[in-house]
């Protein structure tokens, strides 16, 4: 769904110390990261700068994090172990510095440039699809009682509670299971994807869900954390450990990392992000096991050449930080970034006020 007209213009009136408006810089980020070559490599770090020096260093993070789920997934799932490691490392220094001091530091500024590179050269692999479910499944018992194949899971009875748990609960983590023995992803997304709109549809109509276990977190709200999300990423634990036992599968601190990403509450994850946390802890069990050697490849394959590329990093920070801070900081999200037709400006006009905006900037920050 594409913002709103005003959103977007006011989201365009954002630019960069650069003097890149914010979508952008954005979308030129997230079309390097898919590109190779040292051209593109150097536009990345670029690009990179700008926007952390820019106050942008929240949106930063959220662009790497939706192109690890969006384009790299289960071809490399040590890049969220990584990713998250990271970036609580760096939001850790960031609140004891000024953000001009954050940026100044050349160890802080290779760590930070080390992502974008190693995201760009990471295997790449598109997301699942995540199944549409048909409201004719739901609220169906009759449907649900024609459709079960499996018996029950000993991962599921670990989780599932007779006594907090509706038997909805019960099937579709059983039936859920049962897809991931046989390797099929498809089929075990459904009833992960099943089971959250059950849950959401009985909590709409009825005012609680179909659990009355807290299973979330325990800062969330006491709603939130019933939710049976919690309910199934336990489920997918318990049969990552199964899977572990038996050798199928050797990806421990990268499961765990997804398992905290979904869990986590320090930072914003939307119900699309969780499901697709979701889905990549669901591929790891399917498809894993399938592997010749069943756990993650290397992050960097040449590390020779990525101290290399990062040893510039001082000299992309040093062109954008000897420009004046702009007024607003970049923020910590953006919206659609799919190019949109602007009908009131041309390419022209959008350049002559790009550059008008950029000149404003510069005589505010000299007090001219």
């Amino acid at each position: 769904m594409d913002a709103p007209d005003d959103e977007y213009d006011e989201q365009q009136e954002i630019v960069s110390r650069k003097g890149y408006f914010l979508k952008d810089l954005a979308r030129n980020y997230q079309q390097c990261l898919g590109e190779a070559g040292p051209v593109s490599a150097g536009k990345l770090l670029h690009y990179t700068a700008d926007m952390i020096a820019s106050g942008g260093l929240q949106l930063w993070q959220k662009l790497c994090w939706d192109y690890a789920f969006d384009h790299i997934g289960v071809a490399s799932p040590r890049i969220f172990h990584f990713l998250q490691k990271r970036f609580r490392e760096l939001n850790e220094l960031s609140v004891k510095l000024s953000q001009e001091a954050f940026c100044r530091k050349p160890d802080i500024q290779q760590q930070i440039m080390e992502i974008p590179l190693i995201l760009q050269t990471a295997p790449k692999k598109s997301k699942p699809k995540i199944p549409t479910i048909s409201q004719d499944t739901h609220e169906n018992e009759q449907w649900l009682r024609s459709v079960l194949r499996s018996s029950n899971k000993l991962a599921v009875r670990k989780v599932w509670s007779h006594s907090s748990d509706q038997d909805q609960m019960l099937h579709a983590g059983n039936e859920m299971v049962y897809a991931i023995t046989e390797g099929a992803t498809e089929r075990a997304l459904f009833w992960a994807k099943w089971l959250i709109e059950e849950d959401v549809i009985y909590k709409k109509k009825l005012g609680a869900g179909l659990t009355t276990m807290e299973r979330g977190p325990s800062q969330l709200p006491p709603k939130q954390k019933t939710a049976v999300g919690y309910y199934l990423i336990n489920i997918l634990a318990e049969v990552y450990k199964e899977f572990a036992e038996k050798g199928m599968v050797r990806m421990h601190e990268e499961f765990q990392a997804l398992l905290d990403i979904y869990r986590a509450t320090d930072f914003k994850i939307s119900q699309r992000r969780k499901m697709d946390t979701m889905a990549v802890m669901i591929q790891i069990l399917t498809d894993v096991p399938k592997w010749k050697i069943p756990a993650a490849p290397s992050l960097v394959s040449d590390q020779t050449q990525l101290n290399r590329a990062t040893s510039q990093a001082p000299a992309f920070f040093e062109e954008v930080l000897r420009l004046p801070i702009p007024p607003k900081p970049l923020p910590a999200t953006v919206g659609n970034l799919k190019q949109k037709k602007v009908k009131d400006l041309t390419k022209q006009e959008r350049l002559e006020k790009q550059l008008e905006l950029q000149e404003k900037m510069m005589m505010d920050y000299y007090k001219i």
